[in-house]
């Protein structure tokens, strides 16, 4: 709707009243801003409708925030999330991802610079537990390089030595949410056989297994009504092994 305004106002002609501009300071602002730094944007990746009565009790259930909170609808699919208390944001913020109705929550900081439908939200953080390792790769260097590959590492899970030896490591890594999940890498270590590593995301939400991706499932897939179209069965690409 307001997209189809803004398109009906460009295409006016303004009166000299109209016209006129409004300079708005730093008062104006004030108190927007100091509330702001208590609160995050928030949109959930679902193709469902949101009711916002639902999502208000069940983040406030999930969340337990220590003085409430006030969740309000900003733009189509985008919230804006007010904290009583800043602590409980920044709680909030330091364990992502969480989850609404099996799909994934999607928070940032406040943008109080952005008309609301200029706000894209698509990062999100995800612990990455990396299989297939030799032992000597079983370190902070090692997981900062394969985690750069996926998009940016936020930790490496490592004692203070810089070895972890295990299963698997530990990488906690920044992800687009509106792409395939990287499911792995090709890795030759210093020059010498080269191996596939796998990766399995930790408290992973509802997502394609056709495509990859976390904004839908399969049936809503245009990946799987192409194939479909062309009698093609290749077979899922993705699973809950992920």
């Amino acid at each position: 709707m307001a997209d189809k305004l803004e398109a009906l106002w460009s295409k006016l002609l303004f009166t000299e009243e109209e016209g006129e501009g409004i300079d708005l300071g730093s008062d104006s602002t004030r108190a927007a801003r100091e509330i702001g730094k208590n609160c995050l944007v928030m949109k959930i990746l679902t193709q469902r409708t949101i009711v916002l009565d639902a999502l208000r009790k069940h983040l406030k259930m999930l969340w337990r925030p220590s003085r409430g909170l006030l969740v309000s609808e900003i733009e189509e699919e985008l919230f804006l999330v007010e904290f009583g208390d800043g602590r409980d944001k920044k709680r909030i913020m330091e364990t992502c991802p969480w989850i609404y109705e099996k799909q994934l929550i999607l928070l940032q900081e406040f943008e109080g610079e952005r008309v609301p439908k200029e706000i894209t939200l698509k990062w999100t953080p995800f612990w990455v537990q990396i299989y297939n390792l030799s032992l000597m790769s079983m370190t902070r260097e090692t997981g900062k390089e394969i985690g750069e590959k996926i998009i940016m590492v936020l930790d490496v899970d490592v004692p203070e030595k810089g070895v972890q030896w295990g299963k698997y490591l530990h990488v906690r890594v920044r992800v687009d949410a509106m792409k395939k999940l990287v499911r792995g890498k090709k890795v030759t270590i210093e020059k010498g056989e080269t191996r596939w590593v796998f990766f399995k995301y930790e408290r992973l939400p509802n997502f394609c297994y056709q495509c990859g991706r976390l904004d839908h499932g399969v049936k809503e897939c245009a990946e799987k009504i192409s194939m479909e179209n062309r009698a093609i069965d290749e077979g899922l690409q993705y699973g809950a092994w992920l």
